[in-house]
This record gives C-alpha cells, sequence and structure tokens, in this order.
C-alpha cells in the first residue's frame, strides 16, 4: 500500500507540474503551488522508500526484520511463542510475541517477504490469533487463506477433494433451487494442472480451453501440481457466455504442491480451507444473482479441453 501511494503521490505531483508548463495562469502564486507539489513529491519519495526498506526474510531458523529507518531485528523460530493477527481502520498486522508474552516485533501485510514468511508460520506450526473483529473481511482474505492452510499427503488428496466436492456441490444445487427462474445448472469438478502448464497458458482468458499435460487420471503427483475446483454455467446443454464472450464461470484454487519451509521438509502439499473456499464460491453465486437479470447473455456449444473429476490425485489400485 505504500508504495502504490509513493508512486501516485509522485505521479499526481509531475502531472500537475507538467500541466502548469502547458497551462499557464500566470506567473503570480508560482510559492502556493511549489510548496504542494514539494510537499507531495516528497510524501511520495518516504512512502517509497519505506516500502523498499521494510521487509521481513527468513533462512532456516533465522529471521530478520528490517524497518522503515533500515533498523534490523534479529531472532528465531525458537523465539516465537505465538502470533496474533489484528486489523485496524483497514490496515492488516501480525504482531509477533516471544515464549513469555512480550511484543517481538510487529509486522505489515504490505511489506517485502510478508507472505513468505506466513507461508514459514503455517509450515513451522507457530500457533496464530485471527482478530475477532475483522470489519474488512476483504482485505484478510488472502492472509486467513494462508494461516488456515493446511498440509495433505499424496494418499490424502482424493478423500479431501470427494469431501470438498460434495460440500461446493451443495451450494451450487441449492443456487440453482433459489434461481429456478433463470433455467440453468452448474457442471462442476476438479481440474488438475502443473504450473507449467497455467504458465504456458497465462494469456488466455478462456479457462475452458487450457489443457493440462496431467491426463484424466495422474499416476504420480507432480512437483508443481495444481488442484482447481471449477465450475461452467450451462443452460439446456449449452454454456452460458456474457457479451464480451467470455463463460460464466468461476476456478477456485484448492490445493498446490510447492515448496515447504518446514526444516528439514523440501516441498509439502497444501490444502485451502474448505469453510473459507465454500463461503468464497456463495460470495460469488450472490453477486450473480444480482447481475444476470441486469445483462444480457447467450449461449454457446464448445467443449472443455480438461477432464473435470469429482475427485482428484491418484485413484486408489483396485485388488
Amino acid at each position: 500500500m505504500s508504495l502504490v501511494a509513493g508512486i501516485l503521490s509522485i505521479a499526481f505531483a509531475i502531472f500537475v507540474f507538467v500541466m502548469w508548463l502547458l497551462h499557464p495562469k500566470g506567473e503570480g502564486g508560482l510559492l502556493f503551488l511549489y510548496l504542494p507539489l514539494l510537499f507531495m513529491m516528497g510524501s511520495g519519495v518516504i512512502f517509497c522508500v519505506v516500502f523498499f526498506n521494510k521487509k521481513v526474510t527468513v533462512e532456516e531458523m533465522n529471521i530478520c526484520y528490517v524497518n522503515s529507518f533500515k533498523k534490523k531485528k534479529e531472532f528465531t523460530l525458537d523465539e516465537i511463542g505465538f502470533c496474533k493477527m489484528e486489523t485496524n481502520s483497514g490496515k492488516i498486522t501480525l504482531i509477533l510475541y516471544n515464549l513469555t508474552g512480550d511484543k517481538l516485533c510487529k509486522l505489515d501485510f504490505g511489506m517485502q517477504g510478508m507472505g513468505e514468511f506466513l507461508q514459514y508460520l503455517v509450515d513451522n506450526r507457530v500457533r496464530t490469533e485471527l482478530g475477532r473483529e475483522r470489519r474488512h473481511k476483504r482485505e484478510t482474505l488472502l492472509p486467513e487463506l494462508i494461516l488456515k492452510e493446511t498440509a495433505v499427503c499424496a494418499e490424502e488428496i482424493g478423500k479431501c477433494a470427494e469431501a470438498f466436492y460434495r460440500v461446493a456441490e451443495q451450494v451450487f444445487r441449492d443456487w440453482e433451487k433459489r434461481n429456478r427462474k433463470f433455467e440453468v445448472e452448474w457442471e462442476l469438478g476438479f481440474a488438475e494442472y502443473t504450473v507449467a502448464d497455467l504458465e504456458r497458458q497465462a494469456g488466455c482468458n478462456r479457462p475452458w480451453e487450457w489443457t493440462s499435460s496431467l491426463g484424466e487420471e495422474p499416476e504420480e503427483i507432480p512437483q508443481d501440481y495444481v488442484c482447481i475446483l471449477e465450475a461452467y454455467l450451462k443452460r439446456d446443454g449449452a454454456y452460458v457466455v456474457n457479451h464480451r464472450g467470455e463463460a460464466v464461470s468461476m476456478q477456485v484454487p484448492y490445493m498446490s504442491r510447492c515448496r515447504s519451509y518446514q526444516i528439514g521438509e523440501r516441498t509439502r502439499i497444501r490444502k485451502s480451507d474448505e469453510e473459507m473456499m465454500a463461503e468464497e464460491i456463495m460470495n460469488y453465486l450472490a453477486v450473480l444473482s444480482r447481475e444476470m437479470p441486469r445483462h444480457k447473455y447467450r449461449t454457446e456449444q464448445f467443449p472443455v479441453c480438461h477432464k473435470l473429476r469429482k475427485t482428484a490425485g491418484r485413484l486408489p489400485v483396485r485388488k
């Protein structure tokens, strides 16, 4: 946030100055022009300096926090007793306490390295308390998603996916019943990719055209595995498309295999919290219920280029 504010302040100051040069109103009052411009420019530079100075880094057991004035505070994982996330006027902070309950440091969620540090806390099972009063829930969504992640082994993927599928399917079917006037239904299932698959198709905003290198039933879970719950709205067997030619759909990232920050562990399979995912689906569907009567939609026939399954991961070997 500080970087954005700094860039905007500098850009606006430059814009005002250029406009004054192009359209001068007179020679008087230059002091009243320069002072606000200098103030905005200076504020922007300070915001940028604060962003680039403040950071948190982790290396094995060692943690280093650098504040706005480049002052370092170093401590180890063993010194952290617990953490607490707080939200105040839209600003999200994470307070670290030592084993005796004294404050180690206070971290802003907009600072560099914060996402990596949250994964570090989760992977090493550091207790993190979420504040009871979270008025700006949308702003705390990403941090909460990270903090509520759990690790699963490859053999548990199918069981977890099937359980989440039942929950998600019920949410979609309930929406269909409440909105019978639209005469639509949802086609949903898990799609499995590698990170390389998604990077290769990053420029394609038509997710139904994405292809996967894993096949319908992956024999093993690759190191860059990604599992996404996808849902597409259909009517009379065809897909519902908006005026921009985009299918009415949603993609919910559910599992991924990536680097682990736990000491002695190389990678881990991370699973998102099912309750939070179900809530996000319900929020999307609530918005869709309000938007559909206001816009024109049509239907198209096209193939979904990847398999949608009710489960994920390797299927159990039948004896």
